[in-house]
């Protein structure tokens, strides 16, 4: 069974992206759980540094698809990024699943409860299909629950192509990309929501940057 998430009940269900809950207000994992930590630098596979990076909750989290996908990402695998010298706000990635939710949770749970390294911010969960079709009626009903941790959640659908593509044959999503027609080919143009994701990511990554920005004297 799915470990309950324990969270405070004067606390909105929808938690800002970018502020963390009252660490004693979340169960935090058990150590053994927790993921590791990458200490060196995001490599810089682009003309500019990731903008942000995928971590995978779990193996098979299609971190190394998403990061493939998003040119402005990076892939940290199944650790946290670490190192200042690089960007440190990450995407959770999970398979839509009982097992890839509970371990979604876990890692929010562990940003949460302050047990992800110093600098490290959480802007949003990325869920990918496990399967083709109908998701059951239990894994939609505990993906309302972990979605309580997080208050951006992306979605993205099963994608037949992907069984018969290498890595480096997938298209890339750019900032500022127009919607790729929808029966583009995955080594022609990046799927429809992944680009929606992504153009929300970015969204939100330039309001947050907007919002930290020091705010001109209006008395001068």
């Amino acid at each position: 069974m799915a470990t309950p998430l324990r969270l405070h009940r004067d606390e909105p269900e929808s938690v800002g992206s970018d502020r963390r809950l009252d660490p004693g207000t979340v169960t935090a994992p058990p150590s053994d759980r927790c993921a590791s930590v990458r200490s060196t630098a995001l490599p810089v596979t682009g003309p500019h540094p990731p903008l942000f990076a995928v971590l995978g909750a779990h193996g098979g989290a299609g971190a190394s698809t998403l990061a493939r996908w998003w040119a402005p990402a990076a892939d940290t695998g199944l650790a946290w990024p670490g190192s200042p010298r690089s960007t440190q706000r990450v995407v959770v990635a999970a398979r839509l699943c009982m097992p890839g939710l509970t371990a979604a949770a876990e890692r929010l749970r562990e940003w949460h409860a302050g047990l992800a390294p110093d600098g490290v911010t959480v802007i949003g969960l990325v869920l990918t299909a496990a399967r083709p079709g109908r998701v059951p009626a239990t894994v939609r009903r505990y993906r309302r629950v972990v979605a309580q941790l997080v208050e951006d959640l992306y979605a993205i659908g099963w994608h037949d192509e992907l069984i018969a593509c290498d890595l480096a044959d997938l298209a890339q999503y750019l900032p500022f990309d127009p919607v790729p027609p929808r029966r583009a080919r995955i080594h022609d143009a990046v799927p429809t929501d992944v680009h929606r994701a992504g153009t929300a990511i970015l969204t939100r990554l330039a309001a947050s940057r907007e919002n930290a920005a020091p705010q001109p004297d209006s008395e001068r």
